[in-house]
This record gives structure tokens, sequence and C-alpha cells, in this order.
């Protein structure tokens, strides 16, 4: 169960308006084909993909249970979004469940079907093949019909089998995730990578992560995503599941900027569906909401199609007309008025 914090940040917690010296970047920030974001210009917008997404899955954990969000699965509060590294491992292998069967059984099917036709040659003649041919086709309507079966069979199977084990493999789950969960965390202004079960996570505040719209070329076209570069190691960080790739880059532009006021305490929490449970439990937020009258279900209680007609539409028109490439970034001026050893000290000291 989630607890409610305290009703203050810590003193490292991000405000754009009041972004410390910082040492100079060791090399140029700027790279070739990628477009380097700006700190603290904000335009406002939520990314409109993510909230449409975002909508149809909270309604409906809503509709299953009103208290959803009171679990320790859930990632996004007042305090901190967990994410993921994008990596597949046994995801994957469970996904391909059906479609190994499904090849195992073609392979079958085709393997039998040559030997009928070679069994049936001395008996029936050319009508043998004609054989092999109706014994295929019936065994590709069996594969299509049975698939599902075999699949629920087969995973049904495992699970009882792994029963015995569930203690440990509940173990190796909680540590595959944690090796592979990242946060940005609201309350302490800190933003931590992982890299990995052999490395620690990469933790340091916010304002050291640059981030970018990194072209990714795939076939059918140039798509986008957002990357995040440690200024001062240069580790970056593109496969997350905050990172998705998607068609148009105001989508990458209008997420950071999400990013950015979710971690900047002196604004209210992003006015998107995952947060609005805990709305309430930020005092910066609570207090702008009390101001506005928000609806405290407005997301859960929400007509989406009769949104992206109207109000949505608007939003996405807004999206992308907004000039982002005038924004202008508050941290760049703060680059390179102070050295790396006192800065380090500076840090040592707000975090005593």
């Amino acid at each position: 169960m989630k607890k409610a914090s305290s009703s203050h940040y810590g003193p490292g917690a991000y405000r754009a308006s009041a972004i410390a010296a910082m040492p100079a970047a060791p090399k140029k920030r700027e790279r070739i084909g990628e477009e380097l974001l700006p700190f603290g210009d904000y335009a406002g917008i939520d990314p409109y993909q993510q909230l449409c997404e975002d909508v149809e899955f909270v309604q409906h954990q809503d509709h299953q249970d009103k208290a959803f969000y009171k679990t320790d699965d859930w990632w996004w509060d007042h305090q901190r979004i967990r994410f993921l590294e994008s990596k597949m491992g046994v995801t994957a292998l469970l996904l391909m469940v059906p479609y190994i069967c499904a090849v195992a059984l073609l392979a079958l099917v085709v393997y039998l079907g040559i030997e009928v036709t070679f069994l049936l040659d001395p008996v029936i003649g050319g009508f043998s093949i004609l054989a092999g041919l109706v014994f295929f086709a019936l065994g590709m309507v069996l594969i299509f019909v049975a698939v599902p079966f075999i699949t629920r069979f087969t995973m049904s199977g495992a699970i009882w089998l792994t029963t015995p084990l569930h203690k440990y493999i509940a173990g190796q789950a909680r540590e595959y995730m944690e090796n592979r969960c990242s946060e940005f965390n609201r309350q302490t202004g800190m933003a931590s990578f992982a890299q990995g079960k052999k490395k620690p996570p990469l933790k340091a505040p916010f304002v050291e992560f640059d981030g970018y719209v990194e072209r990714v070329v795939q076939r059918g076209g140039i798509f986008y995503r957002l990357m995040f570069v440690h200024r001062y190691t240069g580790k970056q960080f593109s496969q997350t599941s905050l990172s998705a790739i998607v068609d148009h880059k105001h989508e990458v532009h209008a997420t950071w900027d999400m990013l950015q006021r979710y971690m900047d305490v002196s604004q209210p929490m992003p006015d998107v569906p995952r947060l609005e449970p805990f709305r309430h439990l930020d005092p910066t937020t609570a207090e702008h909401d009390r101001q506005t009258g928000r609806n405290p279900r407005y997301w859960r209680d929400l007509d989406l199609e009769a949104w992206k007609a109207g109000e949505g539409a608007a939003h996405l028109k807004a999206q992308i007309d907004y000039p982002w490439s005038r924004q202008r970034c508050q941290l760049t001026p703060q680059l390179g008025k102070v050295e790396m050893s006192a800065y380090k000290e500076q840090l040592k000291a707000a975090m005593a």
C-alpha cells in the first residue's frame, strides 16, 4: 500500500527557476542528427498519443478495481515515475509460445503429408499426391483449431510444473525488475537509470541528464524517440519504456515537457491519467487543483471518443502548432560556472 509523503520536498528537488551553477560539459552537447531539448521553458502540453493510450488503460483498471493505484505495481505517483529498460527477455519467450506451437505443428503436418504420399503410392498410384494434399489441408485446419488449446495446455503445464518453485521464481522476477527499474524522483530531484544486473544504476540529479529527440531509421521511414544522455559520463539511455518510438517529433517534445513539469516542484504535476489518483498528495498540485476546482476523476470518467472529437483535437493541434524550436534553455547559461570538484562538494552538502 502506498503511503502519503510529507508535505515538503527534499533539498535537492528540481526547480527550473533556481538551477544552480554547474560544471561545463566535457564534450559538446550538440549531436549530429539529434535535437537537444531545453530545460525550464514549458509549453504546458502533455503528449497526445500517450494521453489517449493511458486513458483507456486507467479506465480499464478503474473498472476492475477502484483502488487499482494503491498497489506497489502502480509505477507512477506523486513521489516518482518508475520505468523499465526495453528488454524483451522472458516476456518475448512467452509471447513466442503460440508461434512455436504453430511452427512445430506445421512441420509435423508437412512431414506426415510426405509420409502419407509415399505410403499410399504403391496402393493408389497417382492419387497418392492428391491424398497427401488433402491430408495437408486437413492438417492446416487442425493447426488453426488446435493451437489455442495446445498453447493454453502448455502454459498451464508450465505453471503447474513451476508451482513448487513459485517463491523462487517470484524472487527472481523481483530481482529482474529491480535490475532494470529506472526512475525520476520528484521529491528528491534525482534520476536513476538501470544499467543491467552487473552494474549499479547511474544515479544523479535530474539536471545532469540532457534530453534529445533521437531519429530512428526503420523500414518505412524515419521515426523519433526520447533519448537521455548523462552529460558528465556520456552514457545514453533510449531503450526504455518512456522512449516509445513515434511518428512525429512533436510527441517527443511534449513527453520531455511533461517529464520536466513532473520533476519541477514549483509546477503542479502534469494533468495526465496515470498521476490523477495522487494529485491530492502533492502539495503544489493539491493547491493548484483547489484553486482551479479540478474534477478529481476527470480522466477516469472521461468520454474518450467525445474528447478526441473536441478538446482532444484542439490539444493535438496545439501540440503540432507549438513553436518548439523557439524554446530557450534555462540550464545552458549555468554550465561552466563552477568546477567539477566544487560542484560535487555542493551536492554532498545539499544531500547531508
